[in-house]
């Protein structure tokens, strides 16, 4: 799990003068903020599987969004940031990111070993964070997601890496870099 301090902040951010980090964790899930309750956050992450670790607590983004990721940090992680910045800190993650697509589609980011996928079908089917160290793994989740989804037919929005968008290109007839 590493925390990231992301160059571009969301305007609200910035302006409330917060701290904000990216954790980047396959422990990571989003809940509609019409179910979502503080207190159960460690809950959402047991009940998909993703449990918190002994060394591990919940933490979660802004419940005020629309959706919000609850994701498990490293507890000395999470106190030391509430010592150095308090309740200046938010918690985000790239699971939370808005492709700028309509309809059907599949927006993807590899980064750190872990492969963030969202699949939209007029509405969100799919998001969820897998361990992929590489191009190979990404492929292998992928082809097993077709068979599911019909990936082939949607376009990928593929945030960062030209290298593995170029090895898309291979399988996958539209692919397109934000």
């Amino acid at each position: 799990m590493d925390i990231l301090f992301p160059k571009e902040l969301p305007a609200e951010y910035a302006a409330a003068d917060r701290v904000v980090c990216s954790v980047l964790t396959h422990k990571t899930l989003l809940v509609p903020a019409e179910v979502f309750e503080r207190e159960s956050a460690p809950n959402y992450l047991a009940l998909a599987g993703l449990g918190c670790a002994e060394t591990e607590c919940a933490v979660y983004s802004d419940p005020q969004r629309q959706q919000i990721a609850v994701m498990a940090v490293d507890k000395e992680c999470r106190r030391q940031l509430a010592e150095t910045a308090g309740d200046r800190v938010t918690f985000t993650s790239p699971l939370l990111f808005q492709p700028k697509f309509a309809g059907q589609g599949a927006w993807l980011i590899h980064t750190d070993g872990l492969l963030y996928i969202k699949i939209y079908d007029n509405v969100l089917r799919l998001a969820e964070v897998v361990r992929a160290q590489g191009t190979a793994d990404v492929l292998y989740y992928l082809g097993r997601l077709d068979r599911t989804f019909p990936l082939k037919t949607y376009p990928l929005c593929l945030s960062g890496s030209d290298t593995l968008a170029r090895q898309l290109r291979k399988y996958f007839r539209d692919v397109r870099c934000e």
